[in-house]
């Protein structure tokens, strides 16, 4: 009985490797698109499957595809300012606030995943920096006026207020890529990821903030402001 007992023990302790196992990827790795507009198709493959998640990142991850899929606010036809200001007071304020509203449900639950473990971490300021980088992205397309361009004063003031209300959100998408960066030093499975975050963060707009976090560091908080 006891020599049973003890071959079923080694038995169980033996299969422990081989179902960790099982979550590793196989196969050739995508390295992501730094140079593609924001979206969950050019983020890296892991190093693992997806049953290695857990339920709260499997949820962030469907709340991010969710603000993704939030059509783009249409732009009017008619770019005079009086036409661009009244859509900017309407449609555009309207879109802000369901994106930014699909944005913060996916974070609520991405914030959840980044405290279970690393890796989640590393993909969850990826996710991150990429929602945040997607609002500024449209903000920053609000064209110019059309009947400014004899005003160039007037039309430098216009172009300072759009920069100014996409700033805030590539702002963000900055500190969630710059901490994916941080974070993906390790596991070298992952490292991919560290690449990806600094090509994406290097392509947003400079708001002439400094980088000032050592470069070594490797624990930093991925997705609170």
């Amino acid at each position: 009985m006891r020599t049973l007992w003890w071959i079923a023990t080694m038995l169980a302790l033996t299969a422990l490797p081989a179902c960790a196992a099982n979550y590793a990827r196989s196969g050739p790795i995508y390295a992501g698109r730094a140079d593609a507009e924001p979206s969950m198709e050019c983020l890296p493959d892991a190093d693992v499957t997806d049953e290695a998640f857990t339920d709260h990142m499997h949820r962030g991850r469907e709340l991010a595809q969710a603000s993704f899929e939030v059509p783009d606010p249409v732009i009017p036809p008619d770019h005079t300012a009086a036409a661009l200001s009244e859509w900017a007071d309407a449609g555009l304020r309207n879109w802000i606030q369901q994106k930014t509203h699909a944005v913060d449900a996916a974070r609520q639950e991405l914030d959840l995943a980044a405290e279970e473990n690393h890796r989640q971490r590393i993909i969850g300021g990826a996710l991150v920096g990429l929602m945040h980088e997607d609002v500024g992205r449209i903000i920053a397309s609000v064209p110019v006026p059309d009947d400014l361009a004899d005003e160039p004063e007037i039309l430098d003031a216009f172009r300072h207020v759009i920069e100014g209300q996409a700033q805030p959100y590539f702002r963000l998408a900055r500190q969630a890529y710059r901490a994916c960066a941080l974070n993906a030093v390790s596991p070298e499975g992952m490292q991919h990821w560290s690449s990806f975050c600094r090509q994406r963060m290097d392509r947003l707009p400079d708001d002439g903030s400094i980088d000032d976090a050592p470069s070594d560091e490797t624990t930093v908080e991925v997705l609170h402001d």
